[in-house]
């Protein structure tokens, strides 16, 4: 029999829709995190990627969303601890479904207080089967309610309407991430780009936001461990005795701490972008990981001919650029988002790094870096300051910084050593910077570290499908494959080319395959090796 859900007034849900079409989650990184799956837009190796395309048709989509769902997620007077559900449509077919919040104590252990609110969204199996899939899309921050809409339409993420017909779909937040307890820090605001060329997080806009936050919250009870025993009651609340979890990047993060503390709930879990607890430690992996990304780009345009012509020197010229920053921040012009007048700003090394390090996340913009860094290189910044401004503008509507550092402040930073920052950021041209960065940003936000215990590999005897692309920047495939031997029952597939967001119809597949199966067994986990290519390399930001 399907779940039975708590009775409620009818709410109603605001998809956002930053996710309706493609991936547009453009999570391009402060931390475990998903981005723009280009691939899913258009295939072939003929796909420009279009920046500009994606926002128009985004804003078109937004009109159709808000006119035909009108969902804002806002507690009902009558709402009570546990679930508070009613109907509503997802999709453009208006797909049955169930959406609303699952309230839960912010302190569980004193079980008194504040209450916080989770936003979900069940879409029940066409053939229902007690059965469940529960899919994360990573930040941490990111929104899983917010992509409802183009999941039904198989937009992304498309193995789970492959997997629909027996099983039920949960898109459900964690603890801190939309609806009335949102964490959310306006740290770019369009019309004071000097703050966010300057600083990842800029200082004084980071303590205002801390302090609005800490009047109402106690920001030290929004950890993965906290919100994955959310996670587990909301499962019992909805009758499911175990479920698949499908995680992205951070996700498949918080997926493993739920299959360590509740094992015994999990039927089986497909991962993309693979961040293991304990072996990945973000940001300190993120110098590597862009040296490893950047040095794939590298060698790809140098295999290109029409890259290689129009860039023949794009190793030594981006090491030049590179290095200017080692002097401190240097000026360049843009245009203000908000004002479109120019605007002379200072950009600094750890904000250059970490914005080309996210913009390698996936192939689609990743073909712009060696137009962007020749421009660079001649002294013509604007094409990297439009870099620059798109990701961090896209990047500032998806995550919800505050709890992402909420999570990241008390699971990654408080295990970092010196002797690791000092090993892992050697010989990179992102250096120690993103490192730097957060660990300010971290003193500002002050929250208590996890216990010792939690910084410790996952082990788990459940079947497991990790998918990493070889061009990873943000989880290195090198991690899921140090996981696999905690895992008896793991398999992982190597992308050869692919980045952090980048699939393929032939992974969905086999997520589907495997879900189906049970297991790993009798499938041919080789098979999607090859499948994903490059786009094309840009010889000018036309299309951008």
């Amino acid at each position: 029999m399907p779940p039975s859900f708590a009775p409620a007034p009818l709410l109603q849900c605001k998809l956002k829709t930053d996710a309706l079409d493609g991936r547009f989650f453009v999570f391009l990184g402060v931390e475990r995190i998903s981005t723009i799956s280009y691939s899913r837009l258009q295939k072939g190796d003929n796909f420009a990627p279009s920046i500009t395309a994606l926002r128009k048709h985004m804003k078109r989509l937004a009109l159709l969303v808000f006119l035909a769902s009108l969902i804002t997620f806002a507690a009902a007077p009558s709402a009570h601890l546990g679930l508070n559900l009613s109907p509503c449509t997802v999709g453009s077919a208006k797909l049955p479904a169930r959406c609303g919040t699952f309230i839960v104590y912010e302190d569980r252990a004193a079980a008194t207080g504040r209450t916080v609110e989770i936003p979900l969204v069940v879409i029940p199996a066409d053939h229902p089967s007690h059965r469940a899939i529960f899919w994360n899309p990573g930040g941490p921050g990111g929104a899983a309610v917010d992509a409802a809409d183009g999941i039904a339409d198989r937009s992304f993420a498309k193995e789970l309407m492959a997997l629909h017909g027996d099983y039920d779909i949960v898109l459900a937040n964690n603890r801190g991430v939309g609806g009335p307890d949102a964490q959310q820090c306006d740290l770019s605001p369009p019309a004071h780009p000097e703050y966010y060329f300057l600083q990842l997080w800029p200082d004084a806009l980071l303590k205002a936001c801390r302090d609005r936050l800490a009047a109402r919250a106690n920001l030290s009870l929004y950890s993965s461990n906290i919100s994955a025993d959310d996670l587990d009651d909301m499962r019992a609340a909805l009758a499911y005795p175990k479920i698949v979890l499908d995680g992205d990047s951070y996700g498949t993060f918080f997926f493993f701490i739920y299959m360590r503390q509740h094992p015994e709930h999990v039927e089986s879990a497909i991962f993309q972008g693979v961040a293991p607890p304990a072996l990945l430690k973000i940001p300190l992996e993120d110098a590597a990981g862009s040296q490893l990304a950047m040095d794939r780009v590298i060698a790809a345009c140098a295999q290109d001919a029409k890259c290689k012509s129009h860039f023949p020197q794009f190793k030594e010229h981006f090491a030049a650029v590179a290095h200017r920053f080692d002097a401190g921040p240097i000026k360049v012009r843009i245009e203000n988002a908000a004002t479109k007048h120019p605007q002379d700003v200072l950009l600094s090394k750890e904000v250059f790094a970490d914005r080309l390090r996210q913009a390698l996340y996936n192939a689609g913009p990743a073909a712009y870096v060696p137009y962007i860094i020749e421009r660079a290189y001649q002294g013509d910044y604007v094409p990297l300051g439009r870099l620059i401004e798109a990701v961090t503008q896209g990047f500032a509507h998806d995550v919800e910084f505050g709890l992402n550092l909420s999570v990241t402040c008390a699971e990654d930073i408080p295990f970092i050593t010196e002797d690791a920052v000092r090993r892992t950021s050697a010989g990179t041209f992102e250096g120690d910077a993103r490192v730097r960065a957060q660990q300010r940003a971290c003193k500002i936000w002050n929250v208590r570290p996890v216990a010792a215990s939690f910084d410790q590999p996952v082990r788990s005897s459940a079947p497991v499908l990790m998918i990493s692309g070889t061009d990873d920047p943000a989880t290195p495939p090198d991690f899921a494959t140090r996981e696999l031997q905690y895992l008896p029952n793991g398999k992982q597939v190597l992308l050869q080319g692919a980045s952090h967001g980048d699939e393929t119809d032939c992974t969905d597949d086999l997520l589907v395959k495997f879900v189906m199966a049970g297991g790993a067994q009798h499938l041919n986990t080789s098979s999607c090796t090859a499948s994903f290519h490059r786009p094309p390399f840009a010889t000018s930001m036309a299309g951008f």
